[in-house]
């Protein structure tokens, strides 16, 4: 009688926190959806002012992005071990130019997008403590991106944070960490010289 109810007890168990997770899931997935549709209402739809006025595109690409990326932490994934040698300096203006170029570099890329076929695709099988979230984007000449955001929960209840990015299957995360480490080997080691590189570096893909 008792291992049956014990037996019970942990069925319930297990399906309540199948429940819960799916739920915090689908939470994530909003958070992306809702920073889909700011990309979409107020950049991509307003492409034909935005192409014109580059100072304009990077502050609202920078009040969109801004509350989903913690660019301290985005910051440290990419100098992976060189973040340990870095002092808190070297740490707080690799994060700022980080922040600024990215900005700079890809912003102008949303313009490229069709408003009218932008996806968020339905949530996979997940693994690991980030979320899994497809979109599927399509630019004006046909061509299809996916995109993957990788989203992970943060501190405060129901705050979810981008921290990492997958299109076209490039890994943009392990993509900067790797030229980053290249970029502090070819100068020696000297991690200021490696972040004026990967400034650098991010500044001449502006589109």
């Amino acid at each position: 009688m008792m291992f049956k109810l014990i037996q019970k007890c942990a069925f319930f168990l297990a399906a309540f926190s199948l429940c819960t997770q799916a739920y915090a899931n689908e939470q994530a997935r909003q958070a992306v959806i809702d920073v889909v549709d700011r990309f979409n209402t107020e950049i991509v739809k307003d492409k034909a002012y935005l192409s014109g006025h580059r100072e304009e595109l990077i502050k609202r690409v920078d009040n969109i992005l801004t509350p989903v990326i913690d660019f301290d932490d985005f910051s440290k994934k990419v100098m992976g071990k060189y973040y340990r040698r870095a002092t808190p300096e070297q740490r707080q203006r690799f994060a700022l130019v980080t922040k600024e170029t990215l900005l700079g570099a890809y912003g102008g890329s949303l313009l490229e997008f069709d408003s009218s076929k932008i996806k968020v695709l339905p949530l996979g099988p997940q693994s690991g403590r980030e979320v899994k979230v497809n979109v599927e984007f399509a630019t004006e000449a046909g061509a299809i991106i996916a995109i993957d955001f990788y989203m992970e929960s943060g501190a405060e209840s129901r705050s979810w944070f981008l921290s990492n990015v997958v299109i076209n299957d490039i890994n943009f995360g392990l993509t900067f960490r790797k030229q980053f480490g290249i970029m502090v080997q070819n100068n020696k080691n000297d991690i200021d010289k490696g972040i004026d590189a990967w400034q650098q570096s991010l500044a001449s893909k502006k589109v």
